[in-house]
């Protein structure tokens, strides 16, 4: 017989075996698998990134326009996009900017910000896709199977996260055609170089 390690989990699984909807949250893993290995009940998985909690939000809230704001591409962003919502990611958490260059479809935000106070700019903005590869000045390419980046048309300065939107732009657009993209961190940190930052701040950015 199957042992349950823990009260609360012999408490969930006395509790479904009656009848009881079987409803788990995604990031308790261990726990879910006990109780299903105990009881043979599939659960309903609630917890980011499974579309319900968001599906529900949408439904208590009557929003037209949803948007989820988070900083993790596999919970956060993921669930916005299996829930078919708009989603911005902010750089103020588990994310760092070489992660999001690198990211598959199902991880990608529809906006991008540094942090919070974005949601008082246009959406229009803060808008990162394929193909879309100007951004405050920023312009980014894929050439030779490399990410470059420059800001011909308005010299030094910008902002890092204009320059992070255009690459992602360049480097998205390249890999969703089947191309191996190159020389992120180096464009990454030739973005920071032309913005200004303080020493060793693009280290700490394009760590994943």
């Amino acid at each position: 017989p199957y042992r349950l390690a823990t009260p609360q989990t012999r408490r969930d699984a006395g509790a479904i075996l009656p009848g009881a909807p079987h409803i788990a949250d995604a990031a308790a893993v261990n726990q879910t698998y006990a109780v299903r290995a105990a009881t043979g009940r599939d659960p309903v998985v609630a917890g980011k990134p499974e579309p319900p909690m968001h599906r529900e939000m949408v439904l208590r809230t009557g929003a037209r326009r949803p948007l989820v704001v988070g900083d993790r591409l596999d919970t956060d962003i993921e669930g916005a996009r299996r829930a078919g919502v708009d989603s911005l990611l902010v750089l103020t958490g588990v994310t760092g900017p070489a992660q999001l260059v690198n990211a598959p479809p199902r991880h990608r935000p529809t906006f991008l910000a540094e942090d919070l106070r974005a949601l008082a700019e246009p959406p229009d903005a803060l808008a990162v896709a394929p193909g879309l590869v100007g951004h405050g000045g920023f312009r980014a390419a894929v050439e030779r199977g490399r990410i470059v980046v420059d800001r011909p048309e308005s010299g030094p300065g910008g902002r890092f996260i204009d320059a992070l939107r255009a690459i992602c732009g360049a480097a998205w657009a390249a890999t969703d055609q089947g191309e191996r993209v190159a020389g992120v961190d180096a464009a990454l940190v030739e973005a920071d170089r032309r913005t200004h930052a303080q020493p060793g701040a693009s280290e700490r950015r394009t760590t994943t």
